[in-house]
């Protein structure tokens, strides 16, 4: 009965350790937008006044907001799910 209880408290602290890893994983990253956002500055991509970061980044790679609308649709069904 005391190997059955260690064993299960074991489980259970090893649940826990991950949970909070996982958590502090989640407090430490960065959303897409601040990842986006830096890179534009770090290449001097920035936004004209009435312009969306998508919009600059799009006419800074020489494509038109849709052109890259649909190749980041295409792309992202192409990493399926």
């Amino acid at each position: 009965m005391k190997q059955n209880l260690y064993k299960r408290l074991e489980q259970l602290e090893s649940i826990h350790a991950a949970a909070l890893k996982k958590a502090a994983y989640r407090a430490a990253a960065r959303s897409g937008v601040e990842v986006f956002g830096e890179l534009m500055r770090k290449y001097g991509i920035e936004p004209l006044p009435g312009e969306s970061q998508m919009d600059a980044f799009a006419c800074a790679a020489g494509l038109s907001s849709g052109e890259l609308r649909d190749l980041l649709r295409q792309r992202s069904q192409q990493a399926g799910p």
